[in-house]
This record gives structure tokens, C-alpha cells and sequence, in this order.
């Protein structure tokens, strides 16, 4: 039995070297094998090449343990709760819900960064008279500026709750 946070560990591990191998196997010069062979049946390799074979089933077994143990992860994050000040939520609830909420806040970030009053003065010609040209915001900036900080505030409570209990959860990855 290991936490979700070891099982996440050691499935980023797993696809490390799964990632590796087929990066070697995707290589064309690893797949031929080249040597000289001479009239009288000598032969001199020019190359090292993979065992193919081996390699193969190497690649698939580490598929298919990454998938089992991703298996799992999603099934501990869809059977275990966390505690919010907001409710109950499945951890899997809350993995969703910190993905919505930060592409939410970093949206609205990006339009109160983005959105500058300004006055300008103007002249359209000699002897008309001077205007303002003015620009301001058609929404609340203190009041979106709140809403994002209860936003974060909200996200780092979630990541703390999902936190321990992704270290606390155990699943038997055997």
C-alpha cells in the first residue's frame, strides 16, 4: 500500500523511462543493423543495435503498469472526499474544480491588467471647441479584484485539502 502521492510519483518515474525507451526504439538506426560481410563469410558489425525483442516487451510492460496504476489514482481521487468550506467534493471534484478556477482567474487577470482608464483631451480642428476622450473600464475593479483574491484563496484551500490527502489515501498498486 502507498499514498496517491507515491503511486503519482512512481507513475511519473515509470513514464520517464517509458518515454526514454521508445525515444530509443523511435530511431531508425536502432532498428537496422548494419555489418560487412566478406566473400569468405566473415562478418564485422558497424553498429550496436536494440534488442528489439526485449525492448518491446519492456515498453509494453511499463504501458501497462502506467495504466494500471493511473487506474487506481483515478479511482482513490473518485471514492475519496475532502472537506471544504464549500462542501464535500471528491478529490477528483476538487482536481476539477482548481483546473476551472485557475483558468477562470487567470482570465480575469488578464482583463484587469489589460483594461486601463484613461482621459484624453482632443481637438478636432481650429476654433471647435476642446472634448475629453474617455475610457474606463464597464465593470467593478475592485469588486473583480475581490472576487480574484477569494478565487486564490479558495484554490489554496483545495490544493491543501487535496494534498493531504493525497498523502494520507493508500492504494495497493500490487
Amino acid at each position: 500500500m502507498i499514498t496517491i502521492s507515491q503511486a503519482m510519483l512512481k507513475v511519473s518515474e515509470l513514464d520517464r523511462i517509458y518515454r526514454d525507451k521508445m525515444y530509443t526504439m523511435m530511431k531508425v538506426e536502432n532498428l537496422i543493423q548494419e555489418y560487412i560481410l566478406e566473400l569468405d563469410g566473415s562478418r564485422f558489425d558497424c553498429n550496436e543495435v536494440v534488442d528489439f525483442n526485449r525492448e518491446f516487451e519492456l515498453i509494453i510492460e511499463l504501458g501497462e503498469e502506467i495504466s494500471q496504476i493511473k487506474t487506481k489514482i483515478s479511482k482513490a481521487n473518485n471514492e475519496n472526499y475532502i472537506e471544504t468550506k464549500n462542501g464535500k467534493l471528491s478529490l477528483q471534484g476538487a482536481l476539477n474544480k482548481i483546473k476551472y478556477l485557475r483558468d477562470q482567474v487567470e482570465n480575469f487577470e488578464e482583463i484587469l491588467d489589460g483594461v486601463k482608464a484613461s482621459k484624453e483631451r482632443k481637438v478636432d480642428a481650429a476654433a471647435t471647441s476642446v472634448y475629453y476622450k474617455v475610457r474606463e473600464p464597464n465593470f467593478n475593479k475592485k469588486e473583480l479584484k475581490k472576487y480574484l483574491e477569494d478565487k486564490n484563496e479558495e484554490i489554496l484551500e483545495l490544493e491543501i485539502a487535496l494534498n493531504k490527502a493525497n498523502n494520507e489515501v493508500l492504494i495497493d498498486i500490487d
